[in-house]
């Protein structure tokens, strides 16, 4: 692909940027060979679906690439993942490192940078990555689905109060449950409440569910949620200078995020915001850097994104 700035749809698109995507692009494409060799299914989703729609690659304001899997194939992947992804890539979940969540995984190169602000104390990894989010069945009944979501969402609290940090500002209630949650997990370890919480999805089997959605980010009863058919088989579609797999109904799976008129195009931020990205050095040493000169953090901003 193209790496020089390029302006597209009216918007800059910067040579830093160019340089994320296509380590994003190798990333993705590492998925696809684990996927192919394994016989496991992925789909692009979100911002990438659309940008594969409208763009024939990536929206030119997006900064990330995210795809799906149903929870059976997810589960195989999250299994053989340490065996499959190898050096410079990292498969990141809850389990795979002391003091990160996630609901889903994330794929990293170890070998560059992705980091926020709020996250330079973090000891996690913090390379480039792309997202793998999970499809799970969505329950029609609406007094089941509440007792459902209440319970996900008690053990989703509790783990995020645990792993807060005090020291943020917080209202009462969330402090509250961080109080609660630090002194319940010093006796149980966080990732087997987290094993709970993905337990709890899979009591819904989306292989007999009408309708299935992204429950495990975020649980929404009436957005993001589409029909089950659309995901048993792929449907390839060009995206840059790849071909990536995309759910046979296309548009049922844009219309829940973006709605009917999603062919026109909104200049709307990420969901994890702007993050300082370099594809050329390893979080490991800019890191440091950044705790040293946070001002270089903005600075590195303006070289990404433009208005």
């Amino acid at each position: 692909m193209n790496l020089e700035q390029e302006t597209l749809w009216g918007y800059v698109v910067p040579e830093g940027m160019k340089q994320v995507w296509a380590k994003q692009m190798e990333i993705t494409q590492a998925l696809l060979d684990v996927c192919s060799r394994n016989g496991l299914k992925c789909w692009m989703e979100c911002g990438t679906l659309l940008g594969a729609v409208r763009h024939k690659g990536f929206i030119p304001w997006d900064d990330d690439i995210d795809f799906v899997m149903l929870r059976k194939d997810y589960d195989k992947l999250v299994a053989i993942a340490d065996q499959e992804f190898k050096h410079p890539y990292f498969f990141q979940t809850t389990y795979s490192e002391e003091g990160y969540y996630c609901g889903h995984a994330q794929i990293r190169d170890v070998t560059t940078t992705s980091v926020s602000m709020d996250e330079l104390d973090r000891k996690y990894c913090k390379g480039i990555f792309i997202d793998i989010f999970v499809l799970d069945g969505f329950l029609e009944n609406p007094i089941l689905r509440f007792l459902h979501r209440t319970a996900t969402m008690i053990v989703k609290k509790s783990i995020r109060g645990y792993l807060a940090d005090m020291s943020d500002k917080m209202s009462l209630s969330k402090r509250a449950i961080a109080i609660l949650s630090k002194g319940l997990y010093r006796f149980i370890d966080y990732k087997k409440a987290f094993r709970c919480y993905e337990n709890l999805f899979r009591m819904v089997d989306c292989d007999k569910a009408e309708r299935v959605a992204v429950i495990s980010y975020k649980y929404s009863t009436h957005h993001y949620i589409r029909r089950r058919s659309g995901y048993n088989e792929q449907k390839w579609m060009p995206f840059e200078d790849k071909m990536f797999p995309a759910p046979t109904d296309v548009h049922d799976a844009l219309v829940c995020y973006f709605g009917e008129d999603y062919m026109t195009p909104l200049h709307l931020p990420s969901d994890h915001g702007r993050h300082y990205m370099d594809a050329q050095r390893p979080y490991e040493e800019v890191v440091p850097e950044l705790k040293a000169h946070p001002e270089r953090f903005a600075e590195k901003l303006k070289t990404l994104y433009t208005e």
